[in-house]
């Protein structure tokens, strides 16, 4: 397909070339010459590389890039080894680290000057992945532009923390699963509570039989807790709906009093009694279900058991919605509530 006018082209070098694809910019008139020419805007490995790039160049300002070969730029590959050898970082950690850095593999051999949010924003866009492992994803690129920032090794703007993930989740996971955690597999919490290495049972407990989503949670403090009244005050939401206050199953009232007496100032720490980040948290989520031996989960599995053991209860509606902070029934029902084969038995005899 032919190109836009004036969006340059991509032309491949003859020879045996590190980089043989070549951008270069529209034809312009050069008055000292008196002629037609073109200019290389830069040189990449790939063919997939040089129409990122252009889309890129010919969709932003022309100082948002710089040519590839520009060698006072280091690649983003020697950024993130700069990176990691500046941290100590757990086996489980490094084992994160990797996993985004194979998942950057667009980015490895680019000036990391180079790249811009659009660049960055389209990866994202077209990455077949759960909104978890973006965010994830984002999270890796925002802490290794800050070091490069903080370090002079780039001189542009955090574009990763400018990122917007896509409202439509394309990772397969979602669709394709079972979102719930069975009652087995609540068995299986209950009877590993405070067994697990990180100590997180107690918290995916918690989750499970509040329908909190994680952000709440994490930013639930003491202070929010009422044992007498045996309630949670959510003042740290998403939406306007999601300031509330829910009661406590009684089945969580140790498992909260015991993380209240311990001294912190947020309710959820991790051993060394630091505040919980979601990135950290969501990680030792995912090893916990490993080792538990449970099918693949998300955080947000948790908010979907809740409101599904709500309504298998038959809990009123309007109760519904007020613990799970929606605004609507018809969105608590249509998204999180799932019904299996053995349920819709059980309803057909009822009638």
């Amino acid at each position: 397909m032919r190109s836009p006018n004036k969006t340059g082209c991509i032309v491949k070098l003859k020879g045996n070339r590190r980089r043989p694809y070549v951008l270069y910019s529209p034809y312009f008139y050069d008055s000292v010459s008196q002629k037609y020419k073109r200019s290389a805007l830069g040189y990449y490995s790939t063919l997939e590389e040089a129409k990122m790039y252009k889309i890129a160049y010919f969709s932003n300002n022309i100082d948002l890039l710089k040519n590839s070969n520009n060698t006072t730029s280091l690649i983003f590959e020697e950024v993130y080894k700069l990176w990691l050898k500046s941290k100590d970082v757990r086996k489980s950690t490094m084992k994160n680290y990797t996993t985004n850095f194979n998942r950057s593999s667009i980015l490895h051999k680019m000036p990391i000057d180079t790249i811009n949010g659009l660049f960055l924003q389209n990866i994202i866009n077209k990455a077949n992945l759960t909104k978890g492992s973006l965010r994830n994803l984002k999270s890796f690129w925002a802490n290794i532009w800050d070091f490069a920032l903080l370090n002079d090794l780039c001189n542009k703007k955090n574009y990763p923390k400018l990122l917007k993930l896509p409202s439509i989740e394309r990772g397969n996971k979602t669709s394709i699963r079972e979102r719930i955690f069975t009652d087995e597999e609540l068995e299986i919490l209950w009877n590993n509570l405070y067994k697990d290495k990180r100590k997180i049972v107690d918290i995916v407990l918690i989750l499970c039989y509040t329908g909190l989503r994680i952000g709440e949670l994490l930013n639930i403090k003491v202070k929010d807790i009422d044992l007498k009244e045996k309630t949670i005050n959510i003042t740290n939401s998403k939406t306007v709906n999601g300031l509330r206050t829910i009661p406590i199953h009684d089945k969580l009232l140790p498992l909260i009093s015991n993380r209240m007496y311990k001294g912190n100032e947020y309710l959820f720490t991790t051993l060394d009694n630091k505040h919980y980040k979601y990135d950290s948290f969501d990680n030792h989520f995912r090893i916990l279900c490993k080792d538990l031996k449970l099918k693949y989960h998300t955080l947000h599995d948790t908010r979907h058991t809740f409101a599904t053991l709500l309504v298998n209860a038959e809990v009123n509606k309007e109760v519904i919605i007020k613990m799970i902070g929606h605004k609507r029934y018809k969105t608590t029902l249509d998204i999180y509530v799932h019904k299996n084969y053995d349920d819709m038995k059980r309803a057909i005899n009822q009638i």
